[in-house]
């Protein structure tokens, strides 16, 4: 005849150790099972016939556990389980002998100061603060065998808890060692690199390439500033000087030389015929000229009189500005 047992168990995990890492160690399934005093060995099997249809895609291995019915006296139990991944936890069912069915499912909850804080199951003694793994077993045993699997399951599982966060912090410390490492290892390249003197020389240019107008530097060279212009704001030499004259034409890229103006696009020269005067000729008075003379000259100007129109010496002439205005009709 047998009976069935529900009983929970919450325990509080200490404060340094992340989400991800007690869901990286329940999502590890040979750990999970080493974790456990009592096996003593485990292998991977394929889904026995037994298997339900959800069951039936999981993951199954074969185990055996050393247990201890007497003092002095040991036995081997060997049995399947399923392991199936869950978002924040694991789920398990172990097929016993002796019609022993448990199923177990391990869930990661709490919260963390920099995460917002959610309500929790009352009853259970959940703590307010923190991350904390609930276990949950539903185990279906015979009425006279119960107390004696209750027990060693929970003493069982007490010790896996208690390794696997230990197992946690170890984790936590090489990840904290390792991030620090990169962290100084960035620093150090940035200090160097900043130094004076320091600037990795350019490769060797090949001369083949020269010859057919090719640049002499990789790929990934090219395109970039040079080194002397670098080299002026950080005071670092050039750290390469190119041994012929003609190779200074093999470092022009022609993506940032100025192209030569096509003639076809370029402006033709001003026609004389359509151009215009300049402003001041425009807006200027209209020359006049004397009928006695082939000289022209400007209304308002003083001028000189050749020695034919006048008198012997030289004379200012004054012309009325009413002669150069046009007729009224």
């Amino acid at each position: 005849m047998s009976k069935r047992t529900v009983f929970t168990t919450i325990t509080a995990l200490p404060a340094g150790i992340t989400r991800e890492t007690v869901i990286e160690t329940l999502h590890n399934h040979f750990e999970m099972i080493d974790l456990n005093p009592l096996v003593i060995e485990r292998h991977p099997i394929k889904a026995p016939r037994r298997a339900s249809p959800e069951e039936f895609h999981s993951i199954w291995y074969h185990v055996v556990d050393k247990i201890n019915y007497f003092p002095g006296y040991n036995g081997r139990t060997e049995f399947d389980v399923c392991f199936h991944d869950l978002k924040n936890g694991l789920q398990t069912h172990c097929y016993a002998p002796l019609g022993l069915d448990i199923k177990d499912k391990w869930t990661l909850g709490g919260t963390l100061p920099h995460e917002p804080k959610e309500p929790v199951e009352i009853g259970l003694g959940v703590p307010k603060e923190g991350l904390w793994l609930r276990e949950d077993v539903d185990m279906k045993c015979n009425i006279m065998a119960t107390g004696f699997v209750k027990k060693t399951l929970k003493k069982a599982h007490g010790t896996l808890v208690e390794r696997l966060v230990e197992k946690a912090h170890i984790r936590e410390t090489e990840l904290h060692n390792n991030r620090l490492e990169e962290h100084n290892s960035i620093l150090s390249y940035y200090s160097d690199s900043r130094s004076p003197g320091l600037a990795s020389p350019l490769p060797s240019p090949d001369p083949s390439l020269l010859r057919h107008g090719a640049s002499p530097f990789p790929n990934h060279l090219q395109g970039q500033p040079s080194l002397h212009h670098r080299g002026s704001l950080g005071k670092t030499p050039y750290p390469y000087s190119p041994p012929m004259e003609g190779m200074q034409q093999a470092f022009v890229d022609p993506r940032y030389t100025q192209p030569t103006p096509d003639s076809r696009y370029s402006q033709p020269p001003p026609d004389p015929r359509y151009s215009l005067p300049p402003k001041e000729a425009r807006y200027s008075q209209q020359p006049t000229q004397s009928q006695d003379a082939r000289t022209t000259y400007h209304a308002y100007d003083p001028v000189e009189l050749p020695s034919s129109v006048g008198s012997s010496g030289p004379q200012i002439a004054e012309l009325d500005s009413s002669s150069a205005q046009p007729p009224r009709y």
